[in-house]
């Protein structure tokens, strides 16, 4: 929305079902002025005039509430929510150098991000074949970890990493791509790797047959992760 009359209307339509234009102008400013910004919400799909003369939020509309702070009208921020795979083959994991920003040649796992109606394994699926060529039929998920990343006490990153796993995937390894380079590792191998500080512990990662919930912690220091904690563990 470009103007603060707009995310006025929204607003006070996220909480009424429906309003006039005068409730909703409450005579406050122009009503030319705030008739213009309620034509154009109408216009770009968000606001409609029902039968009654009054005007309610469309489905676009209500959509688009989701992300607005429901007290302020502010744009809401949310978690980013990633999948990470561990791939296993004889004994060894498919780890994945990043060649992008953020953390540019830190070493990890096959990741994406949950998509909009996707499920998660439909999603874990999809990347692994895009990014490696390779394909998975089964997956196990393993736990979730919730962890934030602080730069210079300032909160940069706030992320939700669905760990699921799979066994011996068909196909050819693709090496490398513009984003990562691909390579077979053992636990060990990869544990000497410049990597993420361990905020999930990573033999229990590699080796708890239960269910996990974590919360980490990571510290940067202009961009580069200097340091990670483990804030807590449940097993289920």
């Amino acid at each position: 929305m470009e103007h603060d009359i707009q995310r006025s209307i929204i607003l006070k339509l996220i909480h009424n079902p429906s309003l006039s234009f005068n409730e909703l102008w409450d005579k406050q400013g122009e009503s030319n002025k705030f008739a213009y910004h309620v034509n154009k919400l109408e216009a770009v799909g968000l606001i409609v005039k029902i039968d009654d003369g009054k005007y309610r939020l469309t489905d676009e509309g209500r959509k688009l509430s989701a992300f607005i702070e429901g007290d302020t009208g502010g744009q809401a921020a949310f978690p980013t929510l990633t999948i990470f795979q561990l791939v296993w083959h004889d004994g060894k994991l498919l780890c994945q150098k990043r060649l992008k920003e953020p953390f540019y040649g830190t070493w990890g796992f096959v990741s994406g991000k949950q998509n909009f109606g996707w499920n998660i394994i439909e999603c874990a699926k999809r990347d692994l074949k895009e990014e490696t060529d390779l394909e998975a039929d089964v997956y196990t998920i393993k736990g979730i970890e919730q962890v934030k990343t602080f730069d210079n006490g300032k909160l940069l990153f706030h992320h939700f990493l669905i760990a699921v796993e799979t066994h011996d995937p068909k196909g050819t390894l693709k090496a490398k791509t513009h984003k990562a380079e691909h390579v077979w590792l053992t636990p060990g191998e990869y544990k000497a790797k410049p990597k993420f500080p361990e905020t999930w512990p990573l033999d229990d990662l590699f080796y708890n047959k239960k269910f996990q919930i974590v919360e980490g912690e990571r510290t940067l220091d202009n961009g580069k992760v200097i340091s990670g904690k483990l804030v807590s563990k449940t097993e289920f």
